[in-house]
């Protein structure tokens, strides 16, 4: 806040020795420009807890900010990590700030403005209570970076929780600076149906669904506006996508729960089905439960072998068709068989 002070003082000290030579005095020309971020679509709709989907960033939800600001305006006077100079962990929300201004997306304690002169470079991390354990500079692309060590995904704690990162760099500008966030994680989706309307003679219910053979953290980093994941290789954990019942599927897709988000991981192998008793890689299993009418309920579980790459940014969305094969009979008849008895002779 005081380099922006002693720039707009200078300014205006300029602008007071200059009247004699008829310069414009239009202080609307001189008065700083306040930096607004503008975060694609702005819609009053998801919190910093869920998936964003679409390119919607909800009025609810809170991000963090970092800024380099280069006085020559070529970021040329910044080392590798060196750290932000203008804003740090600073928390931007969709408010009208202390003196009740019309909302934007700014800092709600503090306003601040364009620089006369330079650029600055600025990093985003949502949502806002997400510490990066690194922020700091990339000298060779000449643009902010940061990392986050040991990133776990905890069941029934963040699983809706949206990691994503920005940036962009700008000049005084009246205008918001807009601000692109990339998705870090993989989003799950998991839907089920049948084949067929079954509903007249079965009732199914879905019990569970759980990933077997994955990893549940990485390391991320955001450098040069890519995202990478590391140490999410040890893919030996359970994660329960859903425990819940859903019950009375249909031949109509549905919906097994919320969508969740879990770490980007490599591919594993497929499973050998020259070992019994064991699956190799990624494998789901799924519990379900069917009342015939006329019949007990029954409830099973099957195992289904499906490795899969998972990608930041990707929504991968699974569908499970729950098929019957009806109950049928095949009716033949076994031929009599002939049998010749001895012949018998009929005597007057």
């Amino acid at each position: 806040m005081k380099t922006n002070q002693l720039i707009l003082a200078a300014a205006l000290v300029v602008l007071a020795a200059c009247n004699k030579t008829n310069v414009d005095t239009n202080v609307a020309k001189l008065e700083g420009e306040e930096i607004g971020f503008n975060v694609v679509n702005q819609k009053a709709t998801k919190a910093n807890g869920e998936i964003i989907s679409g390119t919607t960033y909800g009025h609810d939800n809170t991000f963090q900010v970092w800024g380099w600001q280069s006085q020559a305006g070529d970021f040329s006077e910044f080392s590798t990590d060196d750290a932000s100079n203008f804003m740090s962990d600073l928390t931007i929300s969709w408010t009208g700030g202390r003196d009740s201004r019309a909302e934007a997306w700014r800092n709600a304690a503090n306003y601040y403005y364009w620089p006369f002169t330079g650029k600055i470079s600025f990093l985003a991390v949502h949502p806002s209570d997400v510490a990066p354990s690194t922020t700091g500079w990339d000298a060779t692309n000449k643009k902010p970076q940061a990392t986050v060590a040991d990133y776990t995904i905890t069941p029934g704690s963040n699983e809706t929780v949206d990691l994503m990162f920005a940036t962009n760099e700008g000049a005084r500008r009246a205008d918001a600076l807009p601000m692109v966030f990339k998705h870090a994680l993989s989003q799950i989706e998991v839907k089920v149906k049948t084949d067929e309307d079954y509903s007249a003679d079965v009732a199914f219910d879905v019990e569970s669904v759980t990933f077997n053979n994955i990893d549940l953290s990485g390391d991320v980093a955001y450098v040069n506006d890519a995202i990478s994941w590391t140490d999410n290789d040890t893919q030996t954990q359970t994660w329960t996508y859903y425990g819940t019942v859903l019950e009375d599927i249909t031949d109509s897709y549905q919906l097994y729960g919320a969508a969740k988000v879990n770490i980007p991981q490599p591919a594993t192998v497929a499973d050998d089905p020259a070992t019994d008793g064991v699956i190799e890689g990624t494998y789901l299993t799924v519990g379900y439960s069917m009342e015939q009418t006329g019949s007990a309920k029954i409830t099973g579980t099957v195992n289904i072998s499906k490795p899969q790459l998972w990608e930041p940014g990707k929504k991968y969305v699974y569908t499970l068709n729950f098929k019957l094969n009806e109950i049928l009979f095949d009716p033949t008849v076994t031929d009599w068989v002939t049998v010749n008895v001895d012949t018998i002779n009929i005597l007057d």
